[in-house]
This record gives structure tokens, sequence and C-alpha cells, in this order.
């Protein structure tokens, strides 16, 4: 397992190249005989030095991805002030199927989308095997995000950070979504609770829209002199949903929130497909 660790900020695609003390540890390379990446296992965390919110990805991309860049989303959080904050999040594991070429560079990105929350720390783990792991024996990918402005309002997610116009167009031979990996939060501004969903449709989802729930957050204003806590959310991977869709087709995924509106929304989805 190689891990690469950085500390980003919003808007701008980071290479992670530093683990830890190994501040130059040189070039990702697939190892010798490793024909899959299997997992990636990643943690991420905001420093919380904004009063804000986000939503975050990361990026595999270079010549050691035999079909080309993925991406997948790692959390969302946010913040309802600047001035106080302590929290841990747990690594999440997240099985996948990534053909790669031997002996050839991965480069590994991390972005923030959303907001600028101050910065953020990310860890990202691969694991290499010489045969797939369980599910299709290749994955694609498709990741996008946006705010959700208020609540019981369809808000399409339609970029990918600092990538305006990502493809929404279910790769050619692919005709299942196998995963969902997905991560919601608020800014926590305003008092109450909030539900997220998520919302998956268009012309190439045959069984008609999926609608998925999320996560909830809440809210109540803190005694004077206290900080309110921050929102963190890792990533959480739906498995095995074998959503049904037609190969060059498009989708459509929004978001949405129900409930009280707690402040500005953020949603980062990853839609792995499968054969």
């Amino acid at each position: 397992i190689t891990i690469k660790t950085i500390t980003i900020k919003t808007t701008a695609i980071i290479t992670l190249t530093t683990v830890g003390s190994d501040t130059a540890p040189g070039p990702l390379m697939v190892p010798q005989g490793m024909k899959f990446i299997t997992a990636v296992t990643v943690a991420s965390i905001q420093n919380m030095a904004a009063a804000t919110g986000f939503s975050a990805f990361i990026r595999l991309e270079g010549p050691g991805l035999a079909n080309g860049p993925e991406s997948l989303a790692i959390g969302a959080g946010g913040n309802a002030v600047a001035t106080g904050g302590n929290f841990v999040n747990p690594a999440i594991r997240i099985p996948i199927n990534f053909p790669v070429v031997s002996g050839n560079e991965i480069q590994v990105f991390a972005e923030m989308a959303g907001t600028d929350i101050g910065g953020l720390g990310v860890v990202v783990g691969l694991e290499f095997s010489d045969a797939a792991g369980a599910g299709s024996d290749a994955h694609k990918t498709i990741t996008v995000e946006g705010d959700l402005g208020t609540v019981d309002a369809r808000a399409a997610l339609l970029t990918q950070g600092s990538v305006a116009s990502p493809s929404l167009i279910a790769p050619a031979g692919y005709n299942k979504i196998e995963k969902l990996i997905v991560a919601a939060s608020s800014e926590g501004l305003a008092d109450g609770k909030q539900c997220f969903y998520v919302r998956l449709g268009g012309n190439s989802v045959q069984g008609g829209e999926q609608i998925i729930p999320i996560s909830a957050s809440g809210r109540i204003a803190v005694q004077a002199g206290s900080d309110a806590a921050p929102q963190c959310m890792p990533a959480i991977v739906f498995d095995n949903l074998d959503i049904a869709v037609s190969p060059s087709d498009t989708i459509s995924v929004f978001g949405e929130g129900a409930g009280d509106d707690t402040g500005t929304g953020h949603m980062v989805v990853t839609m792995v497909f499968g054969k």
C-alpha cells in the first residue's frame, strides 16, 4: 500500500506527494505484476478555519491507469463558526477494480469544492493486486458535486470542482451503476434538522428515477461564549446497487435536502459503473 498526504486549499487540484517525514518518496509506480487497484483507503479532515461548508474528492490520473482518470468522493462538512472545533474522521475503504499498467506512474490529486473552509488534510492508500476483486472486472467513475441552496428544492450536481462541465454520459460498455460513493453536509448556520438524499435519473437510468437517502444534520444555537461544533462526514459506500443504465446515454444527478434549512448544503457523488 502506498500512502500520500498533503494539506490542500479550495478550487485547486493539488498533487499528493509526501508521506509524512518522507518528503520526497518519488513517483508512485504501479508495482510489477500488478493488474488492478482493488481498493482505495482515504481519510480527510478540514481545519475548521472558516464559517462555511465544502465537499471533497480525489482523482487518480497518469499512464498507470489503463482506462484513464478516475475520481472518488471522500467527504463533506461545514462550520457555523470559525473559532472552534475538534473532530476525528476515520478512514474509509472503497473496494474498486481499476485496471492498471504495471511499471507506469499513477498521480493522486485531491480537491475541495463548495467554499473555502480554510484547509483540508487528506491521506490516500492504494491497494494493488494481480487479479480483480469482487464485482465487475473493471470499473469506471463519474463524480459530480454542488451546493444545495435551500430545502425542498432539487439542485443539479453538474460540476467537479475545477472541472466546470464533467461528462454525465454513462460510459460505453458499462450497463449498471454498481456502487455509489457520496457525502453530504450543511454549514450549520441556522437552527433545525435537515435530511439529505440524492436523485439519479435521466435517459440512461432504465428503471426510472432512483432516490437514495444519504445523511442528516442538525443544529441548535450554543450558549453565549461557546463555539458550535463542526459538521464532518466521511463518504459512505453503497455497494451492490446494480442500477441498470443505458451506455452512452445521459444521467442526471440531483441533490436535495428536506426539513429545516440549516444553511447551504454541500454534496459530492461518485457513480461507479460496472458490467
